[in-house]
């Protein structure tokens, strides 16, 4: 039985067309600008909350994060098939990380599958080769997160090196997966010219084998939860890169011979 802790209708961003986006809970990176820290661990979290009631504050109790059924997760997916099949879309399973569950995103890519959806995984790269490759042939398409190329420095923002990562986005490559690569821009982190330069040769070297790179600008939307979660926040003061700034990159990428999106 999945654990999740969002689901999200009528998704743009996600891959292509309308999609429902389900989020698993569970992430074994530790990126310390991620806008989803109650995505980190794999159970449901409680977090004490106040409530405005008749002009009183009530304590509540609230819960990122539950454990539902295939079906009832089938169930709320197909709700709007329709419209993915008028619009080319479909779902996603995001996380957190969806292949820390892999046994129920299977379960959930198979069925999917057999009811004629498109079908996208968003992950971080970072899980067993025989484990993403399983999940590779019921999967459609992978939104497949690249943070930062050198990898000292990729563990010691998001807690694992990327050598795995890497070689795993080679294994979905030679597969023939299609693969949608995503850059989540941290300005001072990952947006420097020595990190972009080495995304530029990480594109051209695999130049014709993948077709799309997004630049996700960071945001800082994410930074009221981790004071529900009493969890530290480094960036709570940085902000947004510019689209300027975004759209320098975005040449700088494109140059590698691969059409680049600014967001998803």
């Amino acid at each position: 039985m999945p654990t999740i802790f969002d689901i999200k209708r009528f998704a743009l961003h996600d891959g292509p067309g309308i999609r429902t986006t389900v989020f698993f809970k569970g992430c074994p990176l530790r990126c310390r600008w991620c806008h989803n820290p109650e995505s980190h661990n794999t159970e449901p979290e409680e977090y004490p909350d106040l409530r405005q009631v008749d002009g009183k504050e009530i304590s509540i109790t609230r819960i990122y994060g539950k454990k539902v059924t295939h079906a009832a997760l089938m169930e709320e997916i197909l709700k709007d098939k329709v419209f993915y099949l008028e619009s080319g879309g479909g779902v996603t399973f995001s996380g957190g990380e969806p292949l820390m569950q892999p046994g129920a995103l299977i379960e959930l890519l198979e069925a999917a599958g057999s009811e004629g959806l498109h079908r996208a995984v968003d992950t971080s790269g970072y899980a067993a080769p025989e484990t993403l490759l399983q999940a590779a042939a019921y999967t459609d398409m992978f939104l497949f997160d690249l943070k930062l190329m050198d990898p000292e420095k990729h563990k010691a923002c998001t807690g694992v090196d990327n050598r795995l990562i890497l070689a795993n986005a080679d294994r979905l490559l030679q597969r023939g997966a299609e693969v949608i690569f995503r850059i989540p821009v941290v300005p001072g982190i990952n947006d420097t010219v020595q990190e972009m330069n080495d995304f530029f040769s990480f594109f051209r070297q695999r130049e014709g084998q993948f077709r799309e790179v997004h630049l996700l600008p960071y945001h800082k939307t994410g930074a009221h939860k981790y004071r529900r979660l009493e969890k530290e926040y480094d960036f709570g003061d940085m902000e947004t890169p510019g689209d300027e700034w975004m759209q320098r990159l975005r040449e700088q990428i494109e140059s590698a011979g691969v059409l680049v999106t600014i967001g998803g």
